[in-house]
């Protein structure tokens, strides 16, 4: 049985047909909407650069100046780093399949993202939270409070808030033990008083 292509698929690229093989892999393992529009666009890009280059010629050299071109179109470096991640993801993809030896990708270094720090409020805007009517119509109000009191006072993170159990509570102490990254502990003084 003779599979007929459409002429698009016909004059489609050694990497533009990868991608789109790619693409179906991804779809097929329910990756999220987001990840593949994004995956799907920079990969494009990435296809458009190689033409009709085939794999051997697309060393870390040439994916460096895919990135120069990106860099050229006045994309950011967040943009861009998120586009060598996709060719990176494309290219371990390939290995597993066999069409690659190597990921020539792995040796491209990621741009240098800035560094921000989130802003944190002010001890006026948090008094301000604390003792507004939103707090009031919650639908339990002091756990709502203790929350909002252990992310500023403590300043541990929301995964570190959601992963206190009954047991971290020591109210005797008013204490609790925090989980942490890294499997670190730490007390924080009671909110509940």
């Amino acid at each position: 049985m003779k599979v007929h292509r459409s002429g698009a698929e016909r004059k489609r690229s050694t990497v533009g047909k990868a991608v789109v093989d790619f693409l179906r892999h991804l779809r097929e393992r329910n990756a999220s909407i987001n990840t593949i529009k994004a995956y799907s666009s920079d990969l494009a890009s990435f296809a458009a650069y190689a033409g009709s280059r085939g794999w051997k010629d697309l060393d870390h050299i040439a994916i460096r100046g895919f990135l120069s071109q990106l860099y050229a179109r006045g994309l950011s470096k967040t943009s861009v780093a998120r586009a060598l991640a996709a060719v990176r993801s494309h290219y371990r993809w390939l290995a597993r399949e066999g069409v690659v030896e190597q990921n020539p990708a792995k040796l491209v270094a990621t741009p240098r993202l800035p560094k921000k720090l989130p802003r944190v409020p002010t001890i006026e805007e948090m008094n301000f939270v604390l003792d507004s009517q939103m707090l009031e119509v919650a639908a339990f109000p002091e756990r709502e409070r203790v929350m909002f009191e252990l992310l500023y006072g403590c300043g541990i993170r929301n995964s570190e808030l959601t992963g206190i159990n009954l047991d971290d509570i020591r109210l005797s102490a008013e204490a609790i033990l925090i989980r942490g990254k890294g499997r670190r502990n730490a007390t924080c003084p009671s909110a509940i008083r």
